[in-house]
């Protein structure tokens, strides 16, 4: 019975603590800083900073106190896990800093940041160069390294500051660390980037190894800097360093596709499907031979420096060469994605980039000719599909997609085929012969010409 009052009389201490803290914080939230003197406000953010520090170690006491006495078991919650994402409403990012606190209350950089310190940066430094430590240092090295770490910090050493110390210091600990590492940054390096929303824009995640982070700083340092890749010189940069950073990437990545092909291996070049009356009147979007949008103006400012092919007329183009090869030429690709955009497949989103030029009518190993009128695109798991399952196509230019895939007989596909794709036909290849074009006027002749026509025929 004593056990029960005296519990009940810390919960009772506690819940008064915190609703003191309450009461001071709504205090606070109602001052008005509107007339506040410089100096006064510094102090603020300074007293408020302190607080926070305390408050997270605090926290982390409390967060490994409730886990060592299964709070979230006895108060219906599965684990603590869900009892901060769905009990507190945190994000499981918050949550699982929460947890990650927790698990070091009781260590010197926690104490630390109770007495305010080291900041959420140099908590976050400290903890990671612990962990880099391998298995075999012993506890005294390590507890050397968090008391180095953490002495640096408190005397007003910056983040940046401690981070290069952390990895000297390291360095000397363990110093075939960097090669026995290498692995694992091999492993972890990654580069992602998600489909186009609405606004047409995407979103890119990055995980970097040393090298493409030196080359990163590198393209920042030449091309990141206020006032390059800026039009006007008189005119005030306006940019944020991360749009600076996109135009900087954006640089040195055309400077990439434009190098000499002998160096590099092969050409690289952009495609994009712009009809002739997106041209004329610059609206709309085109599509690249990878799947992405691209607004019809800007598609014209990225040709004004390249060597663009445009599907417009040009008859003197061999686009049938019959038995003389299997596969298609360079011509006969971008004349297929002029006239298909992606794979034909009606259940296929594949694009060009990732597409095969498939004999559509007579494969090549029964005498099929490698003809324009012949060929389709087909995404490698579609025209695995004809190879391995029996299905087989026709080129049908009354079908949607210009081609008619047909299932393998006694298959539920063959009873319930895949419905077309949705929209006009396709243009016929050979109605789509593709021009090079390496100026930018020969661009606006064709779109002149075709405002003459326009006229003529009116």
């Amino acid at each position: 019975m004593s056990d029960r009052v005296s519990g009940a009389g810390s919960a009772s201490t506690a819940g008064g603590e915190m609703a003191a803290v309450l009461s001071a914080l709504d205090a606070h939230l109602r001052r008005d800083w509107s007339e506040a003197a410089a100096a006064e406000l510094h102090a603020e953010l300074v007293a408020l900073e302190q607080a926070q520090r305390r408050l997270r170690a605090t926290q982390a006491r409390v967060m490994a106190a409730a886990r060592r006495a299964g709070a979230a078991r006895q108060m219906g919650y599965i684990n603590e896990r869900q009892m901060l994402t769905g009990g507190l409403g945190l994000a499981p990012g918050e949550a699982r800093g929460r947890l990650e606190d927790s698990a070091i209350a009781d260590t010197a950089r926690m104490a630390a940041t109770a007495a305010g310190k080291i900041s959420a940066g140099h908590l976050k430094i400290i903890t990671t160069a612990l962990a880099a430590l391998p298995d075999e240092v012993d506890d005294d090295e390590r507890s050397r390294l968090e008391a180095e770490l953490i002495a640096l910090a408190a005397g007003q050493c910056t983040t940046r500051r401690l981070q290069e110390n952390a990895h000297r210091l390291l360095d000397q600990i363990d110093p075939g660390r960097t090669e026995r590492g290498a692995g694992e940054r091999a492993r972890r390096r990654s580069v992602t980037c998600s489909g186009q929303g609405l606004d047409l824009m995407a979103r890119a995640s990055m995980t970097m190894d040393p090298q493409l982070a030196a080359l990163m700083r590198e393209v920042h340092a030449r091309w990141g800097q206020p006032g390059r890749l800026w039009p006007d010189p008189d005119d005030k940069d306006t940019r944020s360093d991360g749009q600076r950073m996109h135009d900087a990437l954006v640089h040195a990545l055309t400077l990439a596709l434009a190098t000499d092909a002998s160096k590099t291996g092969a050409a690289a070049a952009i495609v994009v499907r712009i009809d002739l009356d997106q041209l004329a009147t610059l609206a709309g979007c085109g599509h690249t031979d990878g799947g992405i949008r691209v607004p019809v103006d800007q598609a014209i400012a990225m040709a004004a420096g390249n060597h663009w092919f445009l599907a417009l007329c040009d008859e003197q183009i061999d686009l049938k060469l019959y038995r003389s090869r299997r596969t298609a030429s360079h011509y006969q690709r971008l004349a297929l994605f002029a006239a298909y955009g992606g794979c034909t497949h009606p259940d296929c989103d594949q694009d060009a980039r990732h597409c095969q030029a498939h004999h559509a009518g007579k494969l090549w190993a029964a005498g099929g000719l490698t003809n324009i009128n012949e060929l389709a695109l087909t995404s490698a798991d579609c025209h695995a599909m004809i190879h391995d399952t029996g299905w087989t196509t026709i080129p049908d230019r009354t079908a949607p997609q210009g081609v008619r895939w047909i299932p393998p007989a006694g298959t539920p596909r063959a009873t319930n085929p895949p419905p077309p794709t949705p929209g006009p036909p396709p243009l016929t290849p050979l109605h789509a012969p593709v021009l090079p074009f390496a100026l930018l006027h020969d661009l606006d002749t064709a779109i002149a010409q075709r405002l003459t026509d326009n006229r003529i025929a009116a």
